[in-house]
Formats: structure tokens, sequence, C-alpha cells
């Protein structure tokens, strides 16, 4: 069996290429391509996967149980509802903190590619049963959609009902040409470049030189290189993957817009990850807050706010594992947002944002607070 490494190899862009060419010809034909990549799903998850094949499937297989379960028993009245509800939600998350754990605790042979962006889908498609969004189920299409191999591993996060929509829609060859295959190949070209020429040049002249000493010096040139590092290198996965979905006919969301533009802490959260970014807040911020509104616990709009963006951003933390450097960066993360919110509607931000020096100080401060966090993310202060 070929193992390939989900856009990390020039081998497995090849052989993704290879694969790639019938979805081309039948585009271009005016054919439709769900058949072809559900097809090609088969073969490129079983290379992808390698010897954690049978535990994604294992883990697909319950994890798609509870959502026919979910969708066929679900009733909206009375408590027992929302008890089977988060019920079934809870045993959805489980096994997903089950490997979380697994990963800090170093057992062997329970992580897999993919687990954790598969989870995302799996989880909005329960709150969206529960919230009446999904009015039919088609197991075919939601497998789809659970396991697409080109955001796999990396992202970006889809919506079920944006991603039917792609495959439910009738393309012309020309279509197809102009706008799908075009703009997927220029998307490829461009996170080949970022992710073989920046991100790798970035690791292997720069940040794999940096003494693993700490010291303010070092921990400065740290931040900034990986801070590039990681933003080439995320950044190259996403145009990659966006790139392959376009070509099978599938328009996958954008992932980033010039983070580093940023002139505040919100809105470089909605320029990095921002499939991400969009999903805690539809399924995690926005229903905090609600919640907290609807329930009394605080009176006042900003609060919940502030609240919600500390308790979002700690459990996207928690969410990249269990290790305190991710902990800490998610609660960095919500604080900054927390405190950028009260900033944004201070006194003094209202008399100098229109100043002209005031958005590239902004943007430079912006910068720093977010590659911070970075060097957080990283682990290279918190080891332990």
């Amino acid at each position: 069996m070929i193992q390939l490494s989900a856009y990390g190899s020039f081998f497995s862009l090849y052989i993704y290429g290879l694969l790639l060419l019938p979805a081309l010809v039948l585009g271009l034909c005016g054919c439709r391509l769900k058949y072809y990549g559900m097809l090609l799903s088969l073969p490129l998850l079983w290379s992808l996967l390698g010897a954690d094949l049978p535990h994604f499937l294992a883990f697909l297989a319950g994890e798609f149980c509870l959502l026919v379960l979910f969708y066929y028993g679900w009733q909206k009245q009375g408590w027992h509802a929302n008890f089977f509800y988060y019920g079934v939600l809870l045993c959805s998350i489980a096994p997903v903190a089950f490997i979380k754990y697994a990963i800090v605790a170093s057992i062997p042979g329970v992580a897999f590619l993919g687990v954790s962006y598969m989870s995302f889908r799996i989880w909005q498609m329960l709150v969206e049963i529960h919230d009446g969004h999904v009015t039919v189920f088609k197991p075919l299409e939601i497998l789809y959609f659970i396991t697409f191999f080109p955001t796999l591993s990396s992202g970006p996060i889809d919506r079920l009902a944006r991603f039917s929509g792609d495959l439910a829609a009738r393309i012309s060859g020309r279509t197809y040409a102009d706008e799908y295959l075009a703009y997927g190949l220029k998307k490829l070209l461009k996170g080949i470049v970022y992710k073989f020429a920046c991100a790798n040049l970035l690791f292997m002249y720069a940040l794999s030189k940096i003494p693993t000493e700490i010291t303010l010096l070092n921990a400065l040139a740290y931040m900034y290189v990986y801070t590039f590092y990681l933003y080439f290198d995320f950044a190259g996965y996403s145009d990659m993957a966006i790139g392959t979905g376009y070509l099978l006919g599938i328009r996958v969301p954008e992932n980033f817009n010039q983070p580093f533009l940023a002139k505040s802490m919100k809105e470089l959260w909605e320029r990095w990850h921002m499939s991400l970014s969009r999903w805690f807040g539809d399924y995690i911020f926005s229903r905090f807050v609600l919640n907290l509104l609807r329930g009394g616990y605080v009176k006042k709009q900003s609060t919940a706010a502030r609240l919600g963006f500390f308790v979002t951003m700690t459990v996207m933390g928690i969410w990249h594992g269990f290790t305190l450097y991710y902990i800490v960066y998610g609660m960095y993360h919500g604080l900054a947002l927390a405190l950028t919110d009260y900033y944004l509607k201070t006194k003094f931000y209202r008399h100098h944002f229109k100043k002209p020096y005031y958005k590239w100080v902004s943007r430079v401060v912006t910068f720093h607070l977010f590659a911070f966090g970075l060097l957080i993310f990283s682990g290279y202060l918190l080891k332990f």
C-alpha cells in the first residue's frame, strides 16, 4: 500500500494529480463529479490512514450510528428530548476527548488523521438536526461530507447545507473550466509555494536553528519565525485543500484573508482560520451568550459577550489538545478578545481610530499580541 501524507510531499501531490485527472475530464465534459468524488475517497482514505484505517472506520461507524439514532429519534418536545440531545452529543464528544487525552498520555495506536475535523462536521450535524435544519437524511451524501478527503487533515471546516448545494449543482463544461478548474489550479499553486517554498525554507534555515535554551532573544526570534512559518504552512495546506475541492466541484470555503493586516484581535480572528472562527462563533459563542442572557445570569450584553469570548476560546484551546500550553493559549486569546471588545467601546478608540497613523500602529500591536499567542501555542515556553 502507498502511504500518502495529505499535501505533505511532492509524491503525494503527484498521486493526487493522477487520481484527479478523470475528475478534470468529467468536469470539462459537463458531467457530475459527485459519484467520482465518493469513489475516489475510498483509495485515498486508505492511503492516507494506512494502519490507522481500522480505528478510523470504527470511529466513523460509531459516530454515524449516533447521527442516525439522533435523526430518527429526535423529538422536539419535553425535557426528555433535550436530555436525549445532550446525551447523544456527549457520547459523540467522548471518543474525541479520549483520543486527545491519549495523545497527552502517550497511549499508542489511538489517534488518527482527520479525527478533529471529522468531529466538527459530526457535531455540527447533531446541532443542526436539533435545530431542524437537516430535514432529509441522505446517508451517502452525509458520509461523503464527513469524510471529504481534501479537507480531512487541515480543514477548512465546511457546512452540510453549503456542501450539499454544491453536490446538487449542475455545472457546464465552460463554467467548470472558468470557475472551478482555473481557480482550483491557482489555489493549488499558491499552496505549493506557501508550503514547500516559504514554510519549508523558514523551518530549515531559521526555526530549526533557534536554540532551545529560553532567553529573551531566543524567545523573540522563535515568536517571529514561528508565526510566519505556521501561517505559510497552514495557509498552504488550506489552499491546496481548497484547490483540490474545487477540482471536484466543491467550493470549499476560504480559510485565510491577509490576517496580519488586521487592526484588532477581533478582526484578526475574522481573517485567520476563518472557518474555525465561524464554527466556534455559531455553535459555541452565540449559543453561550444567548443562554446567559435568556437565563438572566447576566444583564448586560457586553458582559455576556466578553464571558462568551473567554469560554469559547478556552474551549478552542482544549480542542487542540489537553496539553497545558494549548489550554493557556486558548485562555490568552479569550482574555485578549474580551479586552479588545472593551477597548473598542472606549472614548480613546473612538477619538483615534480615524487618524492616519492609527491603522498602522494598531496593526503592529495586533500582530505582536497574536504572535505572542502563537509562541504559547508552539510550546516553546511551556515544555511540560
